[in-house]
């Protein structure tokens, strides 16, 4: 199984989840928004000073998905190269209790 954490500014979230459903991505995420923070695009922290923000987006799937997932990144990032768009893909088991 794969695990792809993508954060990216919410500028651009529509685009990255239209990409999802152009791709036959399952309408399967989990997505946590305000998320703040320091990276190589700068500073979002959502006050007066850095006022943008992040959101993340997390998505467990099977390989193939998990290159759909890449690919959809790469679209968005291509016409938004400013935007601090950043994939993180980990492979991972599922243990069942």
């Amino acid at each position: 199984m794969i695990r792809s954490e993508v954060i990216t500014n919410r500028s651009v979230e529509d685009d990255l989840l239209e990409q999802f459903r152009e791709l036959g991505l399952p309408n399967v995420y989990t997505k946590l928004t305000s998320v703040h923070g320091a990276g190589s695009s700068g500073e979002r922290h959502g006050d007066h000073v850095w006022p943008e923000e992040n959101v993340l987006i997390l998505i467990y799937s099977d390989s193939a998905q998990g290159l759909a997932v890449r690919e959809a990144v790469r679209r968005v990032k291509s016409v938004f190269p400013a935007a601090g768009i950043k994939l993180f893909q980990f492979e991972i088991d599922v243990v069942e209790l």
